[in-house]
């Protein structure tokens, strides 16, 4: 048995996107099924920061692919596939092996990653519910086979993520959110689109947060003074205390969301609530359809959501492999 990495322009390139796509038909894997160049550009096309890792047996029966982070230092595994005639034969956990050795030999480290913060991100369609769609995998479906596999390859959970869904064609608006944000205004907080050149404080406040995927979202992104998508924020004496958003539509009728935050110094005050109601009302009068969005099992924003009308529609395991829980091979 040879394990081979696929070069550019190769044919084994074609051998892999078939492994990809039957495991995707056949509900191998939630992610949403995609085109052959489309699979070319995300996992075989060179892109800046990411080194690139694809595996495929010699006679195309398994593939694994990952990548390193090389800004984060991290590697992560996406996806490990083998053709069903060939399965419960070792063949998933000898390529997965492959791979973890060859991005061993690029990063000089040993411990490696399945999370939502792969930079190699997989659309997932919720089977329940015909066409919607999530932009990532927030991890590892705690109900597939693949969980039990990583487990029996020595990894182990450091997280469980839960994936939230809620219709907006009946949303209204709660009343006593009504309420609330007439007191807020009584105090002087007001509820804004985030201009930079009319707000103080967001850079500030998001490194509180301490989520790159929060600051590159919310900070690198051009701003609504530069044609950029509009952030809901709470605003007192012209300094952010928060935000949401952005406040876009997908094609697919989803209403963006890339998180909700409160600085620390205005907790206490029901903001988040406040944000995350306002949030999904402009986005139905915006013309969403549907949210979806996925958050730790432990995190208090649960609440938030829950209390919105949202509810789990998945579960999912960040998971971690370090050289102190390497399996015998």
């Amino acid at each position: 048995m040879e394990f081979i990495q696929i070069p550019k322009d190769s044919p084994e390139i074609l051998k892999a996107y078939r492994l990809f796509r039957n495991a995707v038909r056949d509900g191998d894997i939630l992610c949403k099924e995609i085109c052959r160049e489309e699979f070319q550009s995300k996992f075989i096309d060179r892109e800046n920061g990411i080194a690139k890792v694809n595996i495929i047996e010699k006679e195309g029966w398994a593939f694994a692919s990952g990548c390193i982070d090389q800004k984060m230092g991290k590697s992560y595994i996406t996806m490990v596939t083998v053709e069903r005639s060939k399965r419960r034969k070792g063949l998933g956990r000898k390529i997965l092996y492959k791979l973890e050795e060859e991005l061993s030999e690029i990063d000089h480290k040993s411990d490696f990653e399945i999370s939502f913060f792969n930079p190699m991100s997989l659309k997932w369609l919720l089977p329940e519910k015909n066409g919607v769609e999530h932009p990532n995998m927030p991890g590892v479906d705690v109900s597939s086979a693949a969980y039990l596999f990583f487990k029996n390859c020595g990894y182990r959970d450091f997280a469980m993520q839960n994936s939230y869904y809620i219709s907006l064609n009946h949303y209204e608006y709660p009343s006593e959110m009504a309420a609330n944000k007439k007191k807020l205004l009584q105090d002087e907080f007001t509820l804004e689109r985030y201009h930079e050149s009319l707000h103080s404080g967001m850079a500030d406040m998001m490194r509180k947060f301490g989520n790159p995927l929060w600051e590159k979202e919310i900070l690198e992104e051009p701003s609504i003074d530069h044609g950029g998508r509009p952030i809901l924020v709470p605003v007192y004496a012209d300094r952010v205390c928060g935000f949401t958003g952005p406040l876009d539509v997908e094609k697919t009728g989803r209403g963006y969301f890339a998180g909700i935050g409160t600085d620390p110094d205005f907790r206490g005050h029901g903001l988040a609530k406040l944000m995350f109601c306002e949030l999904c009302s402009e986005l139905k009068k915006l013309g969403a359809e549907y949210m979806t969005l996925f958050t730790g099992e432990q995190n208090p924003a649960r609440n938030i959501y829950e209390a919105a009308g949202f509810h789990i529609v998945r579960s999912w395991a960040d998971m971690r492999k370090t050289h102190k829980e390497d399996v015998l091979r």
